[in-house]
């Protein structure tokens, strides 16, 4: 065999491989799907709760239930944080009454000296 022929045999297995290749670089990966339960957590009644229901667009209630003890301060600025940082459709009339009704919810405000759900 000269060397245009092996050169010719060489470029040839290369194009082949590498069509070979390309087949198999367009197969798409396996599909999985997993199935997530469905969500049983509700938010408790409490002051607001329609207004914080817009949370559980994002968070489902054990979720939410989960926090660590937040102050009203605390509260809000993870609220507007939600708003401002992460584009939560949380309307600025709603902000407050969202942080009442958290406040509600989280038994830490006892703890630090403020009451239940007072604005």
């Amino acid at each position: 065999m000269n060397k245009r022929s092996r050169f010719a045999s060489i470029l040839l297995a290369a194009l082949g491989a590498a069509a070979a290749s390309a087949d198999n670089a367009s197969d798409a990966p396996a599909t999985v799907q997993i199935v997530l339960p469905a969500e049983t957590a509700r938010l408790a009644p409490g002051p607001n709760l329609a207004a914080a229901q817009v949370c559980m667009v994002c968070h489902s209630a054990d979720y939410i239930y989960m926090q660590p003890p937040l102050t009203r301060d605390q509260w809000r600025s993870e609220v507007v944080k939600m708003k401002t940082a992460f584009g939560a459709p949380i309307l600025d009339a709603d902000v407050d009454a969202i942080v009442r009704y958290l406040m509600s919810q989280n038994a830490a405000q006892i703890a630090t000296g403020q009451e239940k759900g007072a604005d």
